[in-house]
């Protein structure tokens, strides 16, 4: 697989981590700089990252269509908790990603210089995440998320808070209560090797 994207990016990571995990073969294209921003727009309209391309001929433009196939050829989700419903999955990374959209939006925003800290959008975006982060502890004491295994919705969770933390975009003491699942993979080969930093 050809991922492209950037080293930071916590829809990318995601992507690295469960790569990793099952040692699939994964060449990162960087797309931080110009020229790693024309191999994108070359392989995808949307501009967006993460994207992937593979032997078979797919290039697939979102993490969870790229962990889709990366399952159909290394059966990632096998070693995982048997009991979670793959729809309970959907619903619990939708969230995630519900939480990392809202405050990504805001980070951009403020690092084109709007002013936007204190605005009602601002206010109603922080507190979308909040909400998100408060029905995913409630999710964890109802022991419907794991510390024991990294599926995909606590790989999600570790990543969006490092990238919160690494932006400061986000106090994460907002969402302590998620810090059992940060802890149980922090120093997890794939999760430290892949933890963003400057």
């Amino acid at each position: 697989m050809k991922l492209y994207g950037t080293t930071t990016s916590p829809y990318v990571r995601r992507v690295r981590i469960i790569a990793a995990e099952v040692a699939a073969p994964l060449e990162l294209v960087d797309t931080a700089s110009p020229a790693g921003q024309d191999a994108l727009r070359a392989v995808t309209p949307i501009r967006k990252v993460p994207v992937a391309t593979f032997a078979d001929g797919r290039t697939l433009f979102d993490s969870r269509a790229i962990l889709d196939h990366v399952d159909t050829t290394h059966a990632w989700r096998a070693t995982l908790d048997p009991k979670r419903h793959r729809l309970d999955e959907h619903n619990l990374v939708n969230a995630i990603d519900g939480a990392l959209d809202a405050v990504i939006q805001l980070f951009y925003l403020r690092r084109d210089g709007v002013a936007i800290d204190g605005t009602p959008y601002a206010t109603r975006q922080l507190e979308r995440a909040d909400a998100i982060f408060a029905w995913l502890a409630a999710r964890l004491a109802a022991g419907e998320l794991s510390t024991a295994s990294p599926g995909l919705p606590e790989t999600s969770i570790c990543c969006t808070l490092d990238w919160m933390e690494f932006r400061d975009s986000y106090p994460t003491e907002r969402a302590a209560a998620l810090a059992p699942i940060r802890a149980a993979f922090r120093d997890r080969p794939t999760f430290a090797a892949t933890r963003p930093h400057a």
